[in-house]
């Protein structure tokens, strides 16, 4: 083969190579921009797939189908894409409706993930969601992880901090969000006052008035109404006058303030007198002056306003209700309750705290077992001062077994569920009982108030365990600096007195750092009678005539004392003597229930 030859072929081989080269560099640069096609599709199919889910997630939320809602969220995860602004705030506040605190976490949790988690907007919105839903502790934490928070966000918190009771905390709240360079705008005064009105913190309230001033706030016609309102419920009745006389504008907010502000103090003249100037009324002013009449124990004018109102809703019969309940009148209360589901109102929670204490007083345990059918029924949120209430009632009326059981279910406990599970272990004789409750409760970290050491006290006179009372009466300076009153003071003389150390409780008495009342005197009478002191007893009567004179019950004690002793000298001496003081002896009431209803017999 010649070199020419040779020549040729390699030629055509290295064209082959360099057409191979340039087909595979098209090929590869082709492929690169299908690719980049390709891409770019995906990303318009991608914004367009997002687009029809947040639509799709909107609508159903609209029609409340939050479960598909949330299904649909689920696809999104897998692909990866982003929903809206708008789409969040639909499924929060579909959340909402559903009171739902699970889903709200779920939805909370999805939008942390995304570009979302610092948005201001959806933050606040995450704070109020919680705040209603009843979870304060996360309106919190969400409000503590904000990068960026503004007036609205802290306004929030503390309006949830006071709805829910913790007043203290939303007046912290108040003052941190000063702390931080935010400064209040006028729906955060109208959302604070309450909380000073609430706590009776005037000083406080009286500098947010000046700073109102300062900021030109006084004009704003709910602004003017918080105040009114605050300086009314801390006592400043004239303040508030002033203030309410310098309003541009009132409206029935305003009005009803100042009337419940002389209901307060017992001023019915004064407040019939701005009642009846009112230029609207609505169901809340004149349910605040039922309550003023039936406070002040006019409950027959109470009832007559109450037959008068144009308008009846639940917060009226709740007050008519609850005014015949704290004038000792239980079985108008049930009544009333009775009237009040014939007329087809649903009761709320206050209701229920109204007249569950009827028939704790009436013993009535059928109608308060009933009563909580219906509590169960209502499907109400969880409410612990109901349940408290529930305890009390069925601790009350003998069922002990019942008490013990809602309080072993409950989810949440403050001092009065503590305190009303030990009053109840001591009222029924169970002292050990009740003091291991005790322990618990101290354990719980939970702190015990006054009211919590007379249980305790209580259950030592019952269990006969005087050295565990002197330990628990000393333990209320020491551990917890609450100064013992004249209620703890009775259980310890009534303690030495069943144990029969009556000398010591004589003794007791007389180096007490309080004036003794009849009380105290009277326990220790008990103690004469039981232990058949009949030296000691004529003493303690004299203080007892002394401080009490009309009271029958000492006379009677006294007289008991003699005739069981076969003094019959000393029985008709004290006869003479109720006679010469027109002092008669009170007939003796008791009650039982039958079918549903309470009888009571008189001896």
């Amino acid at each position: 083969m010649s070199v020419t030859h040779l020549l040729r072929i390699q030629k055509n081989q290295q064209n082959i190579i360099i057409q191979l080269i340039v087909h595979f560099q098209y090929a590869r640069t082709n492929f690169s921009s299908n690719v980049l096609t390709l891409q770019q599709g995906a990303v318009n199919n991608n914004i367009e797939t997002s687009n029809s889910i947040c639509e799709k997630v909107q609508i159903l939320c609209r029609q409340g189908l939050l479960k598909e809602a949330l299904d649909v969220l689920h696809v999104t995860d897998q692909k990866h894409l982003r929903l809206s602004t708008c789409t969040y705030t639909s499924l929060l506040q579909e959340c909402l409706n559903k009171k739902s605190w699970a889903d709200a976490k779920r939805v909370h949790a999805h939008i942390s993930q995304t570009r979302f988690g610092t948005d201001l907007n959806l933050g606040n919105k995450l704070v109020v969601l919680y705040a209603q839903l009843g979870s304060v502790q996360d309106a919190r934490h969400v409000l503590d992880k904000m990068q960026v928070k503004n007036v609205a966000s802290w306004t929030s918190l503390i309006q949830a901090y006071s709805k829910h009771g913790n007043d203290g905390e939303a007046l912290s709240m108040f003052c941190e969000m000063q702390g931080n360079g935010i400064q209040p705008d006028h729906f955060t005064f109208a959302s604070v006052l309450p909380v000073c009105a609430n706590l009776k913190a005037i000083e406080e309230g009286k500098q947010m008035h000046g700073h109102i001033i300062r900021r030109g706030f006084q004009s704003e016609v709910f602004v003017g109404s918080a105040l009114v309102d605050m300086y009314a419920k801390c006592g400043c009745i004239e303040i508030a006058r002033q203030v309410f006389d310098k309003m541009p504008q009132r409206n029935v907010v305003s009005w009803t303030a100042m009337v419940s502000g002389y209901t307060q103090i017992g001023d019915m003249g004064k407040a019939m007198e701005f009642f009846q100037k009112m230029p609207e009324k609505n169901v809340y002013s004149w349910s605040v002056m039922v309550t003023g009449y039936a406070h002040a124990g006019c409950i027959e004018d109470a009832l007559e306003l109450f037959q008068k109102m144009p308008n009846r809703n639940v917060v009226s019969w709740n007050a008519i209700i609850a005014g015949y309940a704290q004038s000792g009148k239980f079985d108008e209360a049930l009544k009333l309750f009775r009237e009040m589901q014939l007329r087809n109102v649903r009761a709320n929670l206050v209701t229920f705290a109204s007249v569950l204490p009827a028939c704790a007083n009436l013993a009535a345990l059928c109608k308060g077992m009933e009563i909580h059918g219906s509590v169960v029924r209502s499907r109400l949120p969880f409410d612990v001062f109901v349940w408290n209430t529930l305890i009390d009632m069925y601790a009350k009326c003998g069922s002990i077994k019942h008490a013990w059981q809602l309080f072993d279910k409950m989810t949440m406990r403050n001092v009065v569920s503590w305190t009303a599970m030990i009053v109840g272990y001591a009222m029924h004789g169970f002292g050990k009982e009740a003091l291991q409750i005790f322990q618990e409760m101290q354990h719980s970290g939970t702190k015990p108030n006054k009211i919590t050491f007379v249980g305790v006290l209580c259950a030592c006179c019952h269990a006969g365990l005087v050295d565990d009372g002197w330990k628990y009466f000393k333990c209320m300076t020491q551990d917890y600096n609450l100064i013992p009153s004249i209620e703890h003071y009775c259980c310890i003389v009534d303690l030495l007195g069943r144990a029969g150390h009556l000398v010591e409780a004589q003794d007791f008495i007389n180096n007490m750092p309080i004036e003794p009342n009849a009380a105290i005197w009277g326990s220790l009478l008990g103690a004469c009678r039981t232990h058949s002191n009949i030296e000691l007893g004529e003493h303690v009567a004299k203080h007892l005539f002394e401080l009490d004179p009309e009271n029958d019950a000492h006379y009677v004690q006294l007289s008991n004392i003699y005739a069981e002793a076969a003094k019959w000298d000393g029985v008709a001496s004290v006869r003479r003597l109720m006679k010469d003081r027109r002092v008669k002896k009170t007939p003796g009431c008791s009650s039982i229930e039958i079918n549903n209803k309470v009888h009571a017999f008189v001896t």
